[in-house]
């Protein structure tokens, strides 16, 4: 079903108002400089967009979260904004238009959207309403992936880096948190069932990409009403890294050290104290329960999207 004039349920993409978030420091300050021909294209669609440069994560949950339902509203931004605008427009009932603003865009990405805001803007027609899943950690929903341990740590440096490395930024804090990781005990529980082990991460994905190409959960579903949970046990630091070079082809699955599972309701515990992330954003320490909200908000992707099943 494509998203047309007067077909219930979907948004008038032929133009009228639109809501544009912006964050200001996504991709240390890409989505600003990409905001000028993003207005254009706008009203080049023929929408008269209202722009809103967001003060925080918080900020775009509550704009989002006071859109009209079935209206339109655009977040340029990388994947934490619009997993926080995801948050809002759950509660309001809008449609999200994902527009590439950040460093990584992976959600982006994965739903197959073009990473240029004017050419996904220019696609508007080709684009269809989907009711996608939101995970969520401790109640915190979220759009791609959670994930701690070192994968974690490596997202800790590469969020603190001063050089503008894009999404290479995210290889350099994984480089940077091999010198600083020790092994730990995990405690992970898919459904109720319980393994203990020691190892290096574990990612719970939805939309199942992260890290500037990492497809961590390949066969992660955004609309199966459930959640892709990947962990990898004891390794070398040669291991590890063939691991998350496997993964940006999704090709990681078969090692022996990998785990990989399904389930709509995870627990994780850890012998030492980690951080949980959530679209490349802190969320909390561990234990964390990570849930998923099936069909919980409405976005624009193509037909064709990956990330569908």
């Amino acid at each position: 079903m494509s998203a047309q004039r007067g077909r219930p349920g979907s948004p008038d993409i032929s133009g009228g108002p639109i809501l544009l978030l912006v964050n200001p420091t996504s991709g240390h300050g890409r989505s600003m400089k990409l905001l000028p021909r993003t207005v254009a294209a706008l009203e080049g669609a023929g929408f008269t967009p209202t722009v809103h440069i967001t003060e925080n994560l918080a900020d775009a949950t509550e704009h989002a979260g006071a859109a009209a339902a079935g209206s339109i509203v655009a977040v340029l931004g990388g994947d934490g904004f619009l997993g926080a605008s995801a948050a809002g427009a759950k509660e309001s009932g809008a449609v999200l238009l994902p527009l590439a603003g950040g460093r990584g865009n992976d959600t982006v990405r994965r739903l197959g959207l073009a990473l240029d805001p004017v050419k996904a803007i220019g696609s508007l027609g080709r684009l269809v309403t989907r009711d996608l899943d939101m995970g969520t950690v401790n109640g915190r929903p979220y759009l791609g992936v959670a994930n701690v341990g070192f994968d974690g740590l490596a997202n800790e440096y590469g969020n603190s880096a001063r050089l503008n490395l894009g999404p290479f930024v995210y290889l350099y804090g994984g480089l940077k948190a091999f010198l600083d990781w020790k092994n730990v005990t995990f405690t992970l529980s898919v459904d109720g069932r319980q393994a203990v082990f020691p190892g290096w991460f574990v990612a719970v994905g939805n939309v199942g990409q992260y890290g500037g190409g990492l497809r961590i959960c390949p066969q992660a579903k955004v609309d199966d009403g459930q959640l892709d949970v990947v962990s990898l046990g004891r390794a070398g630091i040669l291991g590890v890294a063939a691991t998350f070079l496997r993964s940006y082809r999704g090709a990681h699955l078969g090692q022996r050290n990998i785990t990989f599972s399904r389930g709509a309701a995870v627990t994780i515990k850890a012998s030492k104290p980690l951080n949980v992330y959530a679209d490349g954003e802190l969320v909390a320490p561990l234990p964390a329960e990570i849930g998923v909200l099936p069909q919980a908000v409405k976005v624009l992707v193509p037909a064709n999207s990956p990330a569908l099943r």
